[in-house]
């Protein structure tokens, strides 16, 4: 993906993880796809705004002291509603423009995470 937006101030952008496509067993999702877009809460931060994570917060915690500062590259977990989906011109899956307070945490692999839906 190229072209990426530049962010303002202490915005982030994320590339959610896809969908499966296909079950271990072989079965056909792609019709779910779309509806696993909006439970998807894993991602990589793509595009980090100068001022994130570096700035206080509206209840005047000072993220510039924090030790986990993400960076770009970093796997996360994030704001399940947070932020605005934008899709790019030729591009199947959406990034998501948010604050960086949306980013909740940082992990090494998305693999050993998986959403679940309580009803």
């Amino acid at each position: 993906m190229s072209n990426l937006p530049i962010c303002v101030g202490w915005k982030v952008i994320v590339r959610p993880r896809a969908g499966k496509q296909e079950t271990d067993s072989g079965i056909d999702m792609s019709v779910t796809v779309q509806a696993q877009e909006h439970l998807v809460y894993l991602g990589e931060l793509i595009v980090v705004g100068e001022a994130a994570f570096m700035t206080k917060t509206a209840g005047g915690l000072d993220m510039s002291q924090w030790d986990v500062r993400p960076q770009v590259g970093d796997q996360v977990i994030f704001a399940p509603y947070g932020g605005q989906r934008i899709y790019q011109v030729g591009e199947k899956t959406p990034i998501i423009l948010m604050n960086d307070t949306n980013i909740h945490a940082v992990i090494d692999d998305p693999d050993d995470y998986y959403v679940w839906i309580d009803a």
